[in-house]
């Protein structure tokens, strides 16, 4: 066994018969907020400090992706490390055209290393400790708690609704993951990505549900169970570059793999110092490949659908933590992106056995619900208001950035709007109503209309 390792304290969680959760959020949650949830403190769940090993994975031959779930790759950029940092500021025509540069360089790079048939790159950070502040969605690293970023429930509806018109049925498989990389000239000295290979998590004990709720956006992922923590074989990369990568699952459909889904965290080297090494700058790109029933890469046909899902009866946890539905009194604005970001939650209004679930076939019916959501466009969270900035830039003009934001806010992926279950001719009957409608199109003129003329 090898010898060269970090040696490490976490917190590891404890299965103790309760959902456990988090509240990751920019803005700490109202005292109202807090109120009207059966979750008084921001994380819930039972958690232990245990001193792990993380080996060199240097030393290992037989770390790859479908085994151990993750694996290191050489991948160079043509981008500089400011032009990172521009995509993360996304302020900017600039920042989307070196985002979509990046996203083809990637999306070709697992084309090549993956056999797979169809990438959508959908979102990406930026983190450096020391920049966290300047207000340009830099954060911090990633620390204190293996975690994996998604799940079975979450990654399913996330595969389905990246392939907006596309027909899944096509698609036999798919897996979510990330690219993690240095962005900068100088080696990673501290704060490695550490990750876990798979085959030495006991499955199913070590895999602990949680909710995570963060700015916009609710997931069910996995937390580490400290149960079998002796058994668990961890892994960094030291003094990775920048024409490296490692790629790791959130998940993969194909249950036939060993490696599907991992966990990972951010570690601090012990015997380095906090002023002896460089601050980390790197950046994480989420993408969804997909292969289709004809593809090599197809073991088992594990694509999922809304129907062996089940996905009409799949529930959004901030909902299952509010005290009760009947005192809503104000409007919830509940929001994570569908289309390029992550899956996009609307609003639900008042008492739940109130929402609309049949089409009246009056389109002018649904004006002001609509209305109220466009006017609520100030109260959005931050990824919200950067989705729709970024819409109408590409629309290049302002009805027709409107047209397709108030399409998706139509399409309902998730069923908080009511009008998940329309048809689609009844969907559209409506979205065009509205942007037919003055009252409608002069409040989305007023909050959105302006992006055109950045």
């Amino acid at each position: 066994m090898s010898t060269d390792y970090l040696e490490v304290t976490t917190h590891l969680a404890v299965d103790d018969m309760t959902r456990h959760w988090a509240y990751f959020r920019s803005l700490p949650r109202t005292n109202k907020e807090r109120k009207s949830s059966i979750h008084k403190d921001d994380v819930g769940g039972s958690t232990v400090r245990r001193n792990i090993r993380v080996y060199n994975g240097r030393d290992e031959e037989k770390l790859v992706l479908d085994d151990a779930s993750f694996e290191l790759v050489s991948l160079p950029t043509s981008l500089s490390t400011a032009d990172f940092y521009e995509i993360q500021e996304n302020s900017t025509k600039d920042s989307l055209t070196l985002q979509q540069k990046y996203h083809d360089e990637v999306s070709t790079f697992m084309k090549n290393k993956l056999g797979c048939d169809k990438v959508v790159c959908f979102h990406s950070q930026v983190r450096n400790e020391k920049r966290t502040m300047e207000g340009k969605g830099v954060q911090g690293y990633a620390s204190g708690m293996p975690h994996t970023d998604s799940s079975a429930v979450s990654a399913d509806q996330l595969a389905l609704s990246k392939l907006e018109n596309d027909d899944p049925q096509q698609y036999g498989r798919y897996m979510y993951l990330n690219l993690w990389r240095n962005i900068s000239s100088h080696p990673i000295e501290n704060n490695h990505l550490t990750v876990l290979d798979e085959r030495s998590v006991v499955k199913p004990d070590d895999y602990i549900t949680k909710d995570l709720h963060g700015d916009g956006y609710s997931l069910v992922q996995y937390s580490l169970n400290a149960r079998h923590a002796d058994q668990h074989r961890w892994y960094y990369f030291p003094k990775m570059k920048k024409d490296e990568g490692i790629l790791f699952k959130q998940f993969d459909s194909d249950w036939t793999k060993s490696g599907r889904t991992c966990f990972h965290m951010s570690v601090a080297d012990p015997k380095v110092g906090a002023d002896e090494a460089r601050e980390r700058e790197s950046i994480e790109l989420r993408a969804v490949c997909f292969w289709k029933k004809n593809s090599d890469g197809i073991g088992v046909d594990s694509m999922p659908t809304k129907e062996n899902t089940n996905a009409d009866l799949i529930k959004y946890p901030p909902n299952l933590s509010a005290n009760t539905f009947d005192d809503a009194s104000v409007l919830d604005l509940i929001m994570a992106l569908v289309l390029k970001i992550v899956p996009f939650v609307y609003l639900l209004f008042g008492h739940k056995n109130n929402r609309i679930t049949q089409y009246s076939g009056k389109p002018d019916d649904y004006l002001d619900k609509f209305v109220t959501v466009v006017d609520y466009f100030p109260q959005w969270p931050s990824y919200g208001v950067v989705w729709v900035k970024n819409e109408m830039k590409r629309a290049g003009e302002a009805k027709k950035g409107i047209a397709a934001i108030t399409k998706v806010i139509m399409d309902d992926q998730m069923g908080y709007n009511g009008t998940k279950a329309f048809r689609p001719d009844e969907k559209k009957e409506i979205a065009d109503y509205l942007v037919g409608n003055e009252r409608f199109m002069k409040t989305a003129m007023k909050h959105w209309g302006t992006f055109i003329l950045e």
